[in-house]
């Protein structure tokens, strides 16, 4: 069963139309899915850059490749484990930033209304 139920229509101007479809279309979002967003208090993020994936996976497997390091180096007591795994927890900070820098949507501030001037240029 679906849980949207309810529909939303509006009516705008020209410009007004033009400014949402840009706006939607610098986050690769739906209309639905922006407009269900911003109902939420958050505003979409642009879509991160190309290329943007594959940077994260490559980070990731460092991250993922740092920990079996460490794991096996504290098996066999030759590596200096505690700075091993700082290494790889300061990385693992680095992969929450940018993906919080590209991805997450910025919460709306109450009555805020220059949102779109500052987002999306309107």
């Amino acid at each position: 069963m679906r849980n949207r139920t309810k529909t939303f229509s509006a009516r705008l101007s020209e410009q007004e139309y033009e400014t949402l479809n840009k706006a939607i279309a610098k986050t690769g979002l739906t209309k639905s899915a922006f407009i269900r967003t911003v109902a939420r208090g958050y505003l979409p993020k642009p879509r991160p850059p190309n290329g943007y994936d594959e940077m994260m996976s490559e980070l990731t497997e460092i991250g993922t490749n740092l920990y079996d390091i460490c794991r096996v180096a504290s098996d066999t007591n030759k590596i200096d484990t505690t700075l091993l795994k700082e290494q790889a927890e300061r990385l693992d900070k680095v992969i929450l930033q940018i993906n919080t820098f590209y991805t997450v949507p910025d919460k709306i501030k109450g009555g805020d209304i220059k949102w779109q001037q500052q987002k999306y240029g309107t």
